[in-house]
Order: structure tokens, then sequence, then C-alpha cells
């Protein structure tokens, strides 16, 4: 009996892992700690720093983990894959921006849009279609973000920090859609990889013709670039697994747990400035992310 039990034990966890529950689970707090610490890193290093340390640091792991699992590196559909890359990448230097810019809460409940126009892209991108209830939830998360903006809702006033934040959004959606259909005929050290060479590219001119220092000097500057590097690893490889068994906007919804981890951090720790406007909007966003993810899947 005993063994009988332990074998099921060894059964449901495989089955937890290989569903991608665990990974849609981790993926939220890699992202969070990420996001606080490009947050934390934006007083010591440029938007290309960050991004650089992040995306290198990947191009060096990624390597010599695919050639002793013996999987391949350069995969299939590779202009597919360099899209994705590209609009990953992107998509991260802009948050990291927008982070300079605003609240880190304000910034990250904007670029949570992304479950919405998830549900919006998947017909065309992946072949999952949105069913007619959630047409509802999507307007009621675009409500939310017009409350949030609104000129008495935003804590500075509108700004570029709140547009790039946006456009962050809108990448990321392609991102996981792109990941969704990938992932069918790559491996998840190939996407990841891709975003890496794409991102490190993105990052090398515009850090060639910015002020010096070019190199981080202080020992700070280097915690940061560590830190937002290695969580960016967990993070990427994490939703990237759940992508693979899990249907697009059923992971991007999990990711919305997120949103609290951040904005406690920003303003517990940062003391940043809350106001109804904020909270109401976030809770529209917040509720119609989970509220897509309950809705039947027709992927399913």
């Amino acid at each position: 009996r005993q063994i009988e039990s332990h074998m099921k034990k060894g059964i449901g966890m495989k089955w937890l892992l290989s569903g991608g529950l665990v990974w849609a689970c981790l993926a939220p707090v890699f992202y969070a700690a990420m996001s606080a610490s490009a947050k934390l890193a934006g007083g010591h290093l440029s938007v290309w720093q960050i991004g650089l340390g992040r995306f290198i640091l990947g191009l060096l792991v990624i390597p010599p983990i695919v050639k002793v699992l013996g999987l391949s590196l350069w995969g299939n559909q590779r202009v597919l894959l360099s899209v994705r890359g590209l609009c990953g990448s992107i998509a991260f230097l802009l948050l990291v921006a927008s982070l300079q810019r605003i609240p880190l809460s304000v910034a990250l409940i904007i670029f949570y849009l992304y479950p919405a126009l998830t549900a919006l892209l998947a017909p065309w991108v992946t072949g999952e279609p949105a069913s007619r209830a959630a047409w509802l939830l999507i307007g009621c998360a675009f409500v939310g973000i017009v409350l949030i903006l609104l000129p008495s809702g935003a804590s500075a006033g509108l700004n570029v920090g709140h547009l790039f934040a946006g456009i962050s959004s809108v990448l990321c959606a392609m991102t996981l859609l792109l990941v969704r259909r990938l992932g069918k005929t790559n491996n998840i050290y190939t996407l990841f990889f891709y975003l890496c060479l794409t991102g490190t590219l993105a990052c090398l001119i515009p850090l060639m013709f910015q002020q010096p220092p070019i190199i981080p000097h202080s020992t700070a500057a280097w915690l940061g670039v560590a830190a937002v590097a290695l969580f960016s690893i967990g993070a990427q490889l994490s939703i990237n697994q759940a992508l693979m068994s899990m249907a697009t906007p059923k992971v991007s919804v999990m990711m919305t747990a997120e949103v609290p981890l951040v904005a406690a951090f920003g303003v517990i720790y940062l003391g940043e400035p809350v106001s109804w406007r904020l909270v109401a909007g976030a809770l529209l966003i917040f509720g119609s992310g989970i509220g897509l993810s309950i809705l039947p899947d027709k992927s399913d």
C-alpha cells in the first residue's frame, strides 16, 4: 500500500508539472520579483543596461542546457521565433521604461490589460476564439483602464510612461499567443533563446550611444542587474512551460496574481500613493481577468 501510495503521489506530481499548473503558479511570483527588482534598479541603471543584463545571462545559460539535454537550439519557424523574441524583448524594455516614469503599481495595472488583449487577439493568432460572454469582461477591463487614466486618477498626470505600459501590454499579449503557437514544435529553451538573442541586439546599439558609464560601476547596480536577470530566467521558463500545456487565456489570467504582489510592494515598501480610482480600476481589470479564466474555453 505504501508503494502504491508513493506511486500515486509521483503520478500526481508528474501530472501537475506536465499539466502546467505548477509552472503557471510560479510564473507570476518570478515576474513580480523581476518587476520589483527592475523598479529598484532604475535608480542605478538605464533601461538598456537592465535589458542587456537580463538578455545576456540567458544567452550564456541556455545553449549549454540545450546541449546537455540534446535539444534543438535554433528550432522551427525561425522567422516567427524571431518575431516572438522581438515582441517579448521590446515589451520588457518598454515596461522597464514605464517603471522609471510612473508608480510601480500603476504601470503593472496598465500592463495587465494583456489578458483581455490575448482574448481579443487569440482567434487570429492561435485559433482560440473567446466566447460571447468574454466580450463583456473585456469591456469591463477597458473601463477599468479608462478610470485609472482619467486626469484626476493618475498620481502625476498622464505622461509617456503610461503609453509605454500600454504598448508593452499589447506586445506581451502577442508574445504569449506566439509562444502558444510555437510551443507545438519548439522547446521552451529555444523560445527563451530567441528572446535573449533579439533582446541583446535591441539593447546593444542604444547602449553604445548612452552617456557614460556604459558598464555599471556600483555594487548596487550589479546587484540590480543580477536580480533582474535571475528572476527573468525563472519567469520566462515557467511561463513558456505553462503555455505549452494550458490555453493562453487561462495562463494569462493566472499571471494576474502578479498585480496584487507588485502593487503591495509599491504601496508598502516604496510608499506609492493609492486613490479610489486606482483601486476601482484595478478591481475591474483584475476581476475581468479572473472572469475570462473561468469561462468555458473553446480550445480545450
